[in-house]
């Protein structure tokens, strides 16, 4: 159509020299800084970038923010976790991390954050070492969101293959197409020291908070009724989501051995409890996708996000549940609403039609 043949241009143009460098850079036994600041989904789905990098000969190391540094502290195959503490200030977060960066002296930086914050380092760190920066898909996204061009949609996993692909163009590797996307660890001392927490047996874990209000089910306290049937509930949450609190007591009302760990646990700790569950369940939120990088199938809830926008769980025994309205996405995080903030997306969204879903989807409950 015409309009097909006017935007192919425009988003060759974007995904050009500056998304994949046409030269390529070997990275043998060198050591390489990769920059990802936020948020916690995408650190995750960062993590294809970073096997390319290791399974290259690489010796990796992290820049994030001090909030997320623990999801990587001791991960294997990462050297060292550098830490960007905003609380310090602007001014002298940026001196204590250039006089690290220049103690570490790496030979390769790799900005997979391209936000204003790493373009206000950028002439800094280039004096440090050669810079790679991946664009940002402005343009592609403008035209899924506001033009509704589906078909230029990133695909289920398609933000990690973004990373993953960028990798692959600067290492000179090969992408490996049939292998898990991304991968995180936990060890049997970590699992072993939450043990004490968790329900005996099968248990599944329910995240029914997450960063963006926008994107909350509401319903999770019904869905926790249904899973109860099979398996006792176990409920993570962050300090502030209090949700957490009337699922597990719903959960409980059906299994007397499900609970929640609102507040209770770190994010390693998180980590090791969704290590050891029988499936997870939740919004799309980060935690999910730390799920999915543990090997676990996920069901993940979408209500104003889609599969177009490229934050789905990819694995072919995960679920992405949403409704077929023809106002998603409406954007990333779910602040504009087309139908004039009523949220369709989320309120007619029923537990009774997801748990079909994942029954459907082989997720017993």
């Amino acid at each position: 159509t015409g309009v097909q043949t006017c935007a192919l241009p425009i988003f060759l143009f974007q995904m050009g020299p500056k998304a994949f460098p046409g030269k390529a850079v070997p990275v043998n036994s060198r050591e390489i800084l990769i920059i990802r600041l936020s948020s916690l989904g995408d650190l995750v789905l960062a993590t294809s970038a970073m096997k390319v990098f290791q399974e290259s000969g690489a010796k990796v190391s992290l820049l994030t923010k001090a909030e997320f540094a623990p999801l990587f502290e001791g991960q294997p195959g990462i050297k060292e976790v550098l830490v960007f503490d905003k609380r310090l200030g602007e001014k002298e977060a940026r001196s204590r991390l250039f006089s690290e960066l220049e103690a570490r002296r790496f030979d390769l930086i790799v900005d997979l954050q391209n936000s204003w914050r790493t373009w206000s380092w950028r002439s800094e760190l280039r004096r440090m070492a050669k810079v790679e920066v991946l664009s940002k898909p402005r343009i592609q996204e403008w035209m899924i969101l506001w033009l509704r061009l589906g078909f230029m949609g990133f695909g289920r996993g398609g933000r990690a293959r973004r990373f993953r692909d960028f990798a692959v163009s600067i290492s000179m590797g090969e992408r490996e197409d049939d292998s898990p996307l991304t991968a995180l660890s936990v060890s049997a001392e970590e699992k072993e020291a939450v043990s004490g927490l968790l329900p005996q047996g099968d248990y599944v874990v329910v995240l029914p908070g997450g960063a963006w209000k926008t994107k909350e089910w509401p319903y999770f306290s019904d869905l926790a009724r249904l899973i109860a049937r099979e398996f006792p509930v176990v409920v993570l949450g962050g300090a502030k989501d209090w949700i957490c609190e009337s699922v597990a007591e719903a959960a409980r009302e059906i299994h007397p051995e499900s609970r929640t760990l609102h507040g209770k646990t770190s994010l390693k700790e998180s980590m090791a409890v969704i290590a050891s569950a029988k499936w997870v369940v939740g919004n799309d939120t980060g935690m999910v996708h730390v799920a999915e990088a543990l090997g676990k199938p996920v069901a993940m809830i979408e209500g104003p996000t889609h599969p177009d926008m490229g934050f789905s769980p990819y694995r072919k025994e995960s679920l992405a549940i949403g409704l077929p309205l023809f106002c998603r996405p409406c954007s990333k995080s779910g602040r504009f609403c087309y139908r004039l903030g009523s949220r369709a997306c989320l309120k007619d969204l029923s537990a009774e039609f997801v748990a079909e879903q994942m029954r459907r989807g082989g997720f017993r409950c």
